[in-house]
């Protein structure tokens, strides 16, 4: 890893990764490695990709499941886009505004009984 760069080791691996999500190099829901593989790969203490990836959970970046690893998320306005393309699709088939709402409205009651 270059030295030169005024950013502190953490904040590199945070942009890299963020650079890499944005161009495509890391798909959506792609496994990143663990911070052991990737402390390994860039010659750096595991802590401080550690520091890297929670850093980068804090932000919506990325998502942890435990015991499987950690993954790329999907970006708050790609998921809309996706929403959006979705809805039009039910719009299509004769799904009704109103069934819509309501289906909608299941699964944000859902989230509050949880």
């Amino acid at each position: 890893m270059r030295t030169e760069s005024k950013l502190s080791v953490y904040e590199r691996i945070v942009e890299r990764i963020k650079r890499d999500i944005s161009l495509g190099i890391i798909a959506e829901g792609e496994r990143l490695p663990s911070c052991r593989e990737l402390a390994l790969e860039m010659g750096v203490n595991p802590n401080t990709v550690q520091h890297a990836y929670s850093t980068l959970e804090e932000q919506g970046v990325i998502y942890t499941i435990p015991k499987k690893g950690v993954y790329a998320k999907k970006s708050k306005a790609d998921a809309l886009h996706e929403a959006e393309e979705q809805i039009r699709l039910l719009k299509a088939a004769g799904v009704t505004r109103e069934q819509l709402e309501s289906l909608m409205n299941k699964v944000y009651r859902e989230d509050i009984n949880d």
